[in-house]
């Protein structure tokens, strides 16, 4: 697979999870549509872990 196709979609992926948290911030019940529960702690657990990790892993690669 090539490298630069790989980054693109790991930051168009770190991008929409950016999108989700600030979304999720302002009205949780947005981002975590199915989850039965819906607030702003949830959505760092679900939008923030997965930002992190792919921001390590795009800083590792780059």
């Amino acid at each position: 697979m090539d490298t630069t196709f790989f980054l693109l979609v790991i930051k168009i992926t770190i991008y929409f999870l950016a999108f989700c948290i600030v979304l999720g911030l302002i009205e949780p019940w947005r981002a975590l549509w199915w989850a039965e529960r819906q607030n702003r702690l949830l959505v760092l657990k679900y939008y923030g872990i997965p930002l992190v990790l792919l921001i390590i892993v795009l800083l590792m690669v780059d």
